[in-house]
C-alpha cells in the first residue's frame, strides 16, 4: 500500500469512528446481557432499519409465529431508548446509551436497570408542568415508585368525585371481583368499597397521563379500565392476586399476549391519602430490597382487631416481611403484569393490606397491551339532532360533553351500552338513550323525539 493510500485509508478509518455512536443493546425491558454496538449513520435510516441491525446482535424474544407456540419473532420492529423514547434516525440516538428492542406487536416495558435509578418522563397533562419520575425499586416483579404523578388537589378532588357518583353502577360499594361487565360478584377476601370513573377531567387525565409515562403511545380509551376508585377502612383488605387473568378464563376471549390475545398490561395504582397504620400494597413473592426499611410489625394490641388466625391477621403479618410500598398521599406506584417478551409475569401477584389504623383512599389505572375485555368489537357512530329553537346540553353518563345550539346537531363515537342525556338549559332531562348494538353501528338520537302515529281509538 503506498503512502497516499496509507493516508486515505487512516482518513476514511477516522471519518467512520467519529460517525459511529457507541451504545448497548438490550432485549425489552431486561437489565443485564446487553451486547456493545457501534452504530453507524448506514444502518440508522430508519427505526425500523435500525430495529433490524439490532436484532442480529441480541436475539429477540418475541410473540409466537405459530399456533403450537414453538417458534417465536427474532427481529425487532422499534427501538427505545433508556428515557423511553422512540428511536427512529441516526441523529436521536446519544453516545454510551441503552437502546431497548422491541418486537412486533408488544410493548416497551422499562428496565429496571438498579436500585433507585430514576428517569424522568415527559407528560402533556402534566398538572405541574413538571416531569414524572419514575423510580426503580423491584426487578421481579417489576416495580417502580412514582413521584409527580399528581396533585395533592386531584387526590382530593377524586375523593370528592368517589363520594358523589350516584350512578347505580359506578357508585361507591363493596368491591366484586372477575372479569365479565355488570357481573358484580363479592369475595369474603376482597372487603374494601370501590367506585369507578372514567369520565371526569381528572380521571380522563390521568389515564392519558399513564399512557404516556408507559411510552405505549397516543391515549386509546378502549385499552384501559375506568379509574377504579377505592375505600379501605380498619380491618379492610384484598388478599393477593394478580391483575391479569388467566389464559383460561373463558373461551370467548384470546387472554394469552404472547399469542396475540388482551390482557392487563401494567397497573398504575395511586395514593389519595395518608394511612396511619398498615394499608400497604405487597408483593408476597418477592423480598424487599436490602437496605430498604421495613414497617414496625404490628403488636398485639393492632391484631387484635381481627379474628384470630384469620387471613386478615396473616396478612397483616406477612406485609411486614415482604416487598410492600407504602401509602402516602400523591405517591403512586407502576408494576407490570406482562414481561418485555408478552409472557404474563406470576410474580406481579400483590394485595391491599389490611388497614389497621385510619382510612385508606386509593385508584387503581389499568392499561391493557390491546383492546380490552367487554368491549364490541365495533363502534356506533351517534348523530344527536337538536330540533328545538333553543340549545340543549348533551351529557355522556354524568359528564357534559357538549352544548348543541338550536336546530343544529353533533356527533360521537361511543359503544353498547353507553348512555347519553340531552337537557335543557335548566338541566331537566329531555331525553336519556341507552345505546345498543342491536340498533346498528350508525345511529341517530333527535329532541325533542317524534311523537308516534296516533291510533284509530284516539282520532
Amino acid at each position: 500500500m503506498g503512502v497516499r493510500s496509507a493516508a486515505l485509508f487512516a482518513l476514511v478509518a477516522v471519518l467512520v469512528a467519529v460517525q459511529a455512536v457507541h451504545v448497548t443493546v438490550y432485549r425489552n425491558g431486561e437489565s443485564t446481557g446487553g451486547v456493545a454496538v457501534d452504530v453507524v449513520p448506514e444502518v440508522a435510516t430508519s427505526g425500523l432499519a435500525l430495529a433490524q441491525h439490532l436484532s442480529s446482535f441480541v436475539p429477540v424474544d418475541g410473540m409466537y409465529d405459530s399456533e403450537d407456540s414453538s417458534v417465536t419473532a427474532s427481529v425487532a420492529d422499534r427501538v427505545f431508548n433508556g428515557r423511553g423514547q422512540l428511536i427512529e434516525s441516526y441523529d436521536g440516538i446519544e453516545e454510551n446509551e441503552r437502546l431497548y428492542l422491541v418486537a412486533p406487536g408488544l410493548h416497551f416495558v422499562w428496565p429496571f436497570v438498579e436500585l433507585g435509578h430514576k428517569v424522568s418522563v415527559q407528560s402533556t397533562q402534566s398538572p405541574t408542568e413538571k416531569p414524572i419520575v419514575l423510580e426503580s425499586f423491584n426487578e421481579s416483579p417489576r416495580v417502580f415508585l412514582i413521584h409527580d404523578f399528581f396533585t395533592n388537589e386531584e387526590a382530593d378532588g377524586l375523593v370528592k368525585r368517589i363520594l358523589e357518583i350516584d350512578n347505580e353502577h359506578s357508585k361507591l360499594q363493596r368491591s366484586y371481583v372477575g372479569h365479565e361487565n355488570g357481573a358484580k360478584k363479592t369475595s369474603t377476601v376482597r372487603t374494601s368499597d370501590n367506585a369507578f370513573d372514567s369520565e371526569s377531567e381528572i380521571a380522563v387525565s390521568l389515564n392519558k397521563r399513564a399512557f404516556d409515562l408507559l411510552s405505549v403511545g397516543e391515549y386509546k380509551d378502549d385499552m384501559a379500565d375506568g379509574l377504579q376508585l377505592l375505600r379501605y377502612q380498619q380491618k379492610q383488605a384484598y388478599i393477593p392476586h394478580t391483575d391479569y387473568f388467566d389464559v383460561n378464563t373463558s373461551p370467548d376471549w384470546n387472554w394469552n399476549p404472547k399469542a396475540g390475545g388482551s390482557n392487563r398490561f401494567a397497573t398504575v395504582f395511586l395514593y389519595l391519602s395518608n394511612v396511619t397504620r398498615g394499608g400497604q400494597t405487597v408483593f408476597p413473592l418477592a423480598n424487599m430490597p436490602e437496605g430498604v426499611v421495613h414497617a414496625q410489625v404490628p403488636d398485639a394490641d393492632e391484631l387484635s382487631i381481627f379474628e384470630k388466625g384469620s387471613w386478615e391477621a396473616k396478612m397483616a403479618m406477612q406485609c411486614h416481611t415482604k416487598l410492600a410500598s407504602y401509602p402516602r398521599k400523591t405517591h403512586a406506584v407502576l408494576f407490570y403484569s406482562q414481561k418485555g417478551n408478552g409472557e404474563l409475569d406470576p410474580m406481579s401477584e400483590h394485595g391491599g393490606c389490611p388497614v389497621l389504623d385510619g382510612t385508606k383512599w386509593a385508584a387503581n389505572l389499568w392499561v391493557w397491551n390491546r383492546r380490552r375485555y367487554g368491549l364490541d368489537s365495533e363502534k356506533i357512530s351517534v348523530t344527536f339532532y337538536n330540533h328545538l329553537d333553543h340549545p340543549v346540553e348533551l351529557f355522556w353518563s354524568s359528564t357534559k360533553m357538549q352544548d348543541i345550539p338550536a336546530h343544529d346537531q353533533a356527533f360521537f363515537e361511543s359503544y353498547h351500552n353507553h348512555e347519553w342525556t340531552i337537557k335543557d338549559d335548566q338541566g331537566n332531562a329531555l331525553l336519556t338513550h341507552r345505546l345498543s348494538k342491536d340498533d346498528g353501528t350508525t345511529q341517530a338520537i333527535t329532541v325533542p323525539v317524534a311523537a308516534a302515529e296516533p291510533t284509530k281509538d284516539e282520532l
